[in-house]
């Protein structure tokens, strides 16, 4: 569902789900009311459920070439036991469910086409494997992966990797996924390290400064001004595996570059195993 913002006149895709919801953005004066239910994640190194409620997280991978990005997870789920039961047009899956697996015990990831300056966005049903699936595919295509997450859509942050390794890690309020106070300048941010995939590179140390010192504000602004800065569709970094079946599909014929070229991968689960990070 879409909203007119009216400190700007942008429209923004947002999810109501609770009562007497407000759609606002960061320039409008009103409150936010978002539900959602999930785990924060971040890389595979912290697990945490802080006190933050709506969660969803992007993979984005450095290439032009979705064939070889649904190949690459295909070999990481097969690698962990799990079997690939269908490759899917999305579009034909989200509108009807029918065309999904009977039963519980499978697994669903949606890879995205190429979008114009050369991104492959991933999205997996479970949180947990997030960073282990974005550290697997930067080493098995040799491509950097940005890992993007949103939570309760006012904090955010990114992990970033190169060929297996985290490089640099973003948190807009480090409080909320760190262990302890010496872990909070892990979450700083550093445009250098992003170098690699950055189209305004001088401009991206700013934007995270900014990020940090508007941190509960909506995310939307920090997270349009990263989407410029490396060269994504916002759209990409704003949702999540589960949105695709909950909004209308069209809306995603709307505003998704290359939404007919979105597959729709799910797999078998192995006996005793759900997830990819057992």
């Amino acid at each position: 569902m879409t909203y007119s913002c009216p400190g700007e006149g942008r429209d923004w895709a947002f999810r109501p789900t609770a009562v007497d919801f407000n759609p606002t953005c960061f320039l409008c004066p009103d409150g936010m009311n978002f539900a959602h239910s999930n785990s924060l994640i971040i890389s595979n190194q912290h697990t945490r459920s802080p006190p933050i409620a709506a969660y969803y997280i992007t993979i984005n991978i450095k290439s032009s070439d979705p064939a070889a990005v649904r190949t690459a997870i295909t070999a990481l789920f097969t690698g962990k036991g799990f079997s690939l039961l269908s490759d899917e047009a999305a579009s034909l899956v989200v509108e009807d469910e029918d065309k999904l697996p009977e039963g519980e015990d499978w697994y669903g990831a949606i890879v995205s086409g190429a979008t114009k300056h050369g991104w492959v966005s991933v999205y997996v049903d479970d949180w947990a494997d997030s960073g282990l699936l974005a550290k697997g595919l930067s080493a098995a295509l040799s491509a950097p992966v940005l890992e993007v997450w949103v939570a309760e859509d006012i904090h955010w942050g990114y992990t970033y990797y190169e060929n297996g390794a985290v490089l640099d890690r973003f948190a807009d309020d480090p409080a909320q996924v760190i262990e302890t106070p010496e872990e909070a300048a892990l979450y700083a941010g550093q445009a250098d390290i992003l170098k690699p995939i950055l189209r305004f590179p001088s401009a991206f140390d700013p934007l995270l400064q900014d990020a940090q010192s508007k941190a509960g504000q909506f995310a939307g602004e920090p997270l349009d001004g990263v989407a410029a800065a490396v060269g994504l569709p916002f759209e990409h970094l704003f949702t999540g595996y589960d949105y695709f079946f909950d909004d209308d599909p069209e809306d995603y014929a709307d505003d998704l570059e290359q939404w007919p070229e979105f597959r729709h991968l799910a797999f078998q689960t192995p006996p005793g195993r759900e997830t990819l990070a057992e």
